[in-house]
């Protein structure tokens, strides 16, 4: 599955030069080009001229093996892919438009060029495609583990962004898409092959929402015009993100689990940890966000004709001490969720 036994020449055989030449030319010209950016890779710096008026939005992500994938659970493919998405997703929360990305990758010098070139030229059909231009990076020796670090440049739409400092009383809390599929995808990797649940129908699918996650920038767009008041992407869990927003905000959130957009594949595969999965699996990369009740039927409107559902999962209420998801059972019973956010020291 993993596909990362490319034929030679290897990194060192090229050398840093020789790669950057390889990588530039994996890139698609939509994804390495544009009148908005004219130096970009081959100069010490790129240069981008923004639209008058507006702000520059920017954002970073690193992923280490070892610790954000694996190699034999990911090919060099999706794992280019997944490298710009978690950064385009940060934009989109904001409901930023994305202009350009410079990549730096740590290398041991013993990758095969041919699997970093199908890392870069998967980057850049996802990169094309969202109107992002590859503009430069470095490339740096790792002595233990592949190591790829995006930094991600937008900018602001009418000169406004969304924050996570914006709920009030009385919105809605909504997501965006399925919640849970990640985690589970990644539950499954973590499985002997032979397991029946790695065997179901459905789990390549959930494995792809692991490996692949679609960044909502058309809906961070909307949910910006359309008064949505907070948002961020889900990265760390409901239960890891939701609680930063009412901090920022400082509020409370009753949120019901009953009403937790989960795909039917999770809740079959893991019928006793769908909830879980759901609440604190993380790396879903949909859409967290609040909104007025009447701004949240449009934007429910709109986001299906998108065909990207959005889910109210609860309300914000006011905080009677420190910030807190409230779980709210069949009975109308609350009690406090506690945090879930995953913690790379904890």
């Amino acid at each position: 599955m993993s596909g990362w036994s490319g034929p030679p020449p290897t990194v060192v055989d090229v050398g840093e030069f020789g790669l950057i030449a390889e990588l530039r030319a994996a890139l698609p010209d939509a994804a390495a080009e544009s009148p908005q950016v004219p130096i970009g890779i081959g100069d010490d710096c790129a240069v981008w001229t923004p639209s008058p008026g507006e702000s520059v939005v920017v954002t970073t992500d690193s992923l280490v093996e070892g610790v954000h994938f694996r190699t034999d659970w990911t090919d060099p493919a999706s794992l280019g892919h997944k490298t710009l998405a978690v950064n385009l997703s940060d934009l989109a929360s904001m409901g930023a438009v994305p202009r350009l990305a410079v990549v730096t990758l740590g290398l041991r010098g013993d990758e095969s060029v041919a699997d970093l070139r199908t890392l870069y030229a998967a980057l850049g059909v996802l990169a094309a495609r969202t109107g992002t231009v590859i503009a430069g990076g470095d490339i740096v020796r790792s002595p233990t583990a592949l190591v790829l670090h995006v930094t991600a440049i937008g900018e602001t739409v009418g000169g406004r962004v969304l924050t996570r400092s914006g709920a009030r009383v009385g919105d809605v809390v909504a997501v965006s898409g399925t919640i849970g599929a990640s985690g589970a995808g990644l539950a499954l990797l973590g499985l002997d092959p032979d397991d029946p649940r790695r065997q179901a129908a459905t789990a390549d699918a959930l494995i792809d929402a692991h490996l692949r996650p679609e960044p909502r920038l058309e809906l961070g767009a909307l949910l910006l015009r359309s008064g949505a008041t907070a948002a961020m992407d889900l990265s760390d869990g409901l239960l890891g993100d939701l609680p930063k927003v009412l901090a920022a905000s400082r509020v409370s959130a009753r949120v019901e689990p009953g009403r937790l957009p989960v795909a039917a594949a999770v809740r079959a595969i893991f019928p006793e940890r769908w909830a879980e999965l759901a609440m604190r699996g993380g790396e879903d990369y949909e859409l967290l966000f609040t909104a007025p009740p009447a701004a949240f039927a449009t934007i429910s409107a709109e986001a299906g004709r998108l065909g990207v559902p959005v889910t109210a999962i609860g309300e914000i209420v006011a905080a009677a001490g420190p910030p807190e998801v409230l779980l709210v059972d069949g009975n109308g019973e609350a009690r406090p969720a506690g945090s879930g956010a995953f913690d790379h020291f904890g």
